[in-house]
């Protein structure tokens, strides 16, 4: 790999992530936009708003819930537009099977270091296989 593409990765972002999946994202997100928060469960729809711009956005993420909280996948870095605006608000709304949420206390937390059965199986497949090791954790709650 070239040293200068390999220096300006984000620490936290695999290699494969950002080798192979990150040049897809503009190919694939149409597509997956169409089905984020539907049926499949794979895939959320996250509504966030810009933490500079104030611009309200619209990323498809995975997202899975268990033990009160939803867990939504860091496959781009807690560095990642999205994550830097969620964490920044503190809240963003989640449409999740069909279902709309309202999430709060935008929290990571590395995978490793909560408890195995507090965190969904998937998750921990993805910590496992594609080397992502945060997650950002939320609590779903009215809105108000």
């Amino acid at each position: 790999m070239n040293r200068s593409l390999e220096m300006s990765r984000p620490a936290d972002v695999p290699g494969f992530v950002d080798r192979v999946v990150r040049p897809l994202t503009h190919l694939l997100n149409p597509f997956i936009l169409r089905i984020a928060g539907g049926w499949f469960p794979l895939f959320s729809l996250l509504h966030h708003r810009g933490h500079k711009s104030g611009r309200i956005y619209a990323t498809p993420v995975t997202a899975f819930p268990r033990g009160g909280y939803f867990w939504l996948g860091l496959a781009f870095g807690e560095n990642s537009g999205w994550a830097r605006n969620v964490i920044a608000a503190g809240d963003a709304d989640l449409r999740y099977r069909g279902t709309d949420y309202h999430l709060v206390e935008a929290t990571v937390v590395n995978v490793a270091d909560v408890e195995p059965k507090q965190v969904p199986p998937m998750v921990r497949l993805g910590s496992a296989v594609a080397g992502v090791h945060k997650v950002l954790r939320m609590r779903p709650t009215t809105k108000e």
